[in-house]
């Protein structure tokens, strides 16, 4: 065990809501007793058996695989088998283990828990999949739907890759990329269960969705049905997510689920007492904007765990309507068993509350080495996988579900560096913080749209502290807010402005992709633009470089924004050019009397321009002139970049 972090000799459960203000965990430790099924057959005393060491005062947490619900259906009891063939020893049915008290961590004492991870190493997953064999197989949907069978089939498969290394790590790395409520990180590190071949595992799950939840008498469960790719920005995502929530499809998929979900719960619930809270409620999470809906019912005397979970499990929103139907068709379609993928993973208290999240954006990596006695590996290397998935109706285009289901997807596959947002400012004695609401309102924007905690009252606070000892002259102030909310703050002494200088500039020969976030936001991911003014600055001892994004538009300077003036009027590239939206251009754009206009300009505005100017908040607005480099050292290709 390493100082602080987790104890791999031993089975835990870490149960992570990553959204709560202030982070909110569980982790349990050293079990008293770990219930694993591999066999259908001893599912019935598993199930009795957790009931016995609840009853006993005892903490369970763990999973369900999809698989166990053909069990609790006697149309699907007989599929079972045949599934099992290809998880056996590897995916249990049940994995629940009992706990004493669960300890209680904030997102403090989380980080302190998983620092001394090691490193990690995957391969680049690969589909179980291609696009043409999915598209033949979505049009079996199709014709299913089409006789009548079902309304909507929920079609999964899957990424496979090899990892080697601390799982702590991997999860660590992508709780930064896939912040949600219903996080886990289960480690299983020795053999056992009811199978001889059985062996550990490491699951680490980054689930959006609720199952079920259950507090006393009621319960409540949020199903998940509709998906839309994020906005560039907080104004993208705000169009984004009121196309989502009209958009009649996503709409009748989720109502369609709500429906089933209201069916199930109803088999638990006392009557008239299944209501749905709220329909078409749109989430933001880092790559992807989801619809979701709420249901609630009062459950009926008597109620356990065990009739909830055998008369709703697995959860409709991952099956299709009508369910038993739906397994049929999946069982038939997809080419291997799920195992945890669309099971549940979550808790039961020795009161009877419990919390269960639906397992998907989920990964199952086996405790079992891959022979890699010809490969030159140097580590241990293990087999892991990751199931993606997305509802089709009969009009769903398939090339686009197949699209969805790499978008929901994308945390594994995009690599995501660290990074920090910024607002540099000018203080002057007499005045403070130039724009200062500006700053403040586009810090604010930035974190919401990242998903970086953020403290409004502290980064003011921290503002005024550092303004404090500055009583002379002009500073560059300098703020960094990182993603866990944590600020810092530097001030550097400006010389007198020389507002006679002119700005001499250069425009690069690498695009700028209008459509990649960052060039929305300002952040510390800025390679690309420092590593073009600096090669560019040696070559030619130019103050600015210029961009032009994939549709040789204008974008904006690699520390400014640029301004064209035509007619007395300045007009500046919009932000859907790739522009960020810098404070002074705010400030000209909107305050009165108005200088400046938005326009897509190209080159050829450029060179018709009365006068080129370049400005941020900082700086102010200077005039600029183009130099000639014709004869300078630079690289001779366009191709587009991203910020990064």
């Amino acid at each position: 065990m390493t100082p602080n972090g987790l104890d791999s000799s031993e089975a835990f459960v870490l149960l992570d809501d990553n959204l709560a203000p202030e982070g909110r965990a569980l982790l349990f430790e050293k079990p008293v007793e770990i219930l694993r099924c591999d066999r259908p057959q001893d599912a019935p005393a598993t199930l009795k058996r957790m009931a016995d060491l609840t009853a006993g005062g005892y903490h369970l947490a763990g999973y369900f695989a999809y698989e166990l619900g053909y069990l609790f259906e006697p149309r699907l009891a007989g599929l079972i088998e045949d599934r099992l063939e290809k998880t056996r020893g590897t995916t249990p049915l049940i994995w629940m283990a009992a706990f004493h008290a669960p300890r209680s961590l904030d997102s403090e004492a989380l980080a302190k828990i998983l620092a001394p991870a090691g490193r990690y190493e995957t391969s680049t997953p690969e589909l179980s999949l291609t696009r043409e064999d999915y598209i033949v197989k979505v049009g079996k949907v199709r014709d299913y739907i089409a006789a009548g069978d079902v309304y909507q089939i929920n079609f999964t498969f899957k990424y496979n890759f090899r990892f080697s290394g601390d799982p702590t790590a991997f999860y660590r790395n992508l709780r930064c990329k896939q912040p949600v409520s219903y996080g886990a990180l289960i480690h299983d590190p020795a053999h056992g269960g009811s199978d001889p071949e059985s062996r550990g595992f490491d699951l680490l799950s980054l689930s959006p969705e609720l199952f079920f939840r259950r507090e006393g008498d009621r319960v409540w469960t949020r199903p998940m049905k509709g998906t839309a790719a994020r906005g560039l920005d907080s104004a993208g995502d705000a169009e984004q997510a009121a196309w989502l929530r009209n958009d009649e499809k996503s709409r009748a998929e989720n109502l369609m689920i709500v429906d089933l979900l209201r069916n199930d719960i109803g088999r638990v619930a006392e009557t008239g007492s299944v209501e749905v809270t709220d329909l078409f409620t749109v989430e933001t999470y880092r790559t992807v904007l989801q619809m979701t809906s709420g249901i609630t019912a009062k459950l009926q005397d008597g109620v356990s765990f065990r009739d909830i979970i055998q008369k709703i499990f697995p959860c409709g929103s991952i099956t299709g309507a009508p369910k038993v139907r739906a397994m049929e068709i999946i069982h038939e379609l997809e080419p291997e068993a799920r195992g945890v993928y669309t099971g549940a993973i979550g808790m039961i208290g020795p009161d009877g509350d419990c919390r269960f999240n639906v397992a998907i954006r989920t990964l199952m990596i086996e405790a079992a080495p891959i022979d890699t006695a010809n490969d030159g590996a140097q580590e241990t290397v293990r087999k892991a996988e990751m199931g993606i998935g997305s509802g089709i109706v009969y009009d769903s285009n398939p090339a686009d579900e197949y699209d969805e289901c790499l978008l929901k997807g994308q945390f594994l596959t995009t690599a995501m560096e660290d990074f920090e947002l910024i607002e540099t400012m000018i203080w002057r004695p007499e005045s403070g913080y130039h724009l200062l609401d500006y700053h403040l309102e586009r810090l604010e924007d930035s974190a919401r749209y990242f998903g970086f905690r953020h403290d409004a009252e502290a980064v003011e606070r921290a503002l005024k502290e550092t303004a404090r000892p500055l009583t002379d002259g002009r500073y560059r102030v300098r703020l960094l807010l990182d993603r866990q909310g944590d600020i810092s703050i530097t001030s550097t002494a400006l010389a007198p402005p020389d507002r006679d200088a002119t700005f001499r500039f250069v425009i690069s020969e690498h695009r700028i992709d209008s459509r990649d976030p960052f060039f929305r936001h300002k952040t510390t991911r800025r390679q690309l633009y420092d590593r073009e003014y600096a090669r560019w600055h040696e070559a030619t001892g130019c103050d600015e470089v210029l961009f032009l994004n994939e549709r040789d538009e204008l974008a904006e300077g690699s520390r400014t924004n640029v301004f064209l003036e035509h007619d007395g009027m300045l007009v500046t590239p919009p932000l859907s050019s790739g522009a960020l939206p810098g404070t002074l251009r705010r400030a000209l754009i909107e305050d009165e009397p108005r200088v400046a206009t938005e326009a897509v300009l190209t080159l050829k505005d450029l060179k018709g321009a009365m006068r080129v100017l370049f400005g941020n908040s900082v700086r102010g607005l200077q005039q600029a002139k183009q130099l000639d480099t014709s004869t300078a050292n630079k690289t001779s290709d366009n191709t587009t970049l991203k910020a990064g």
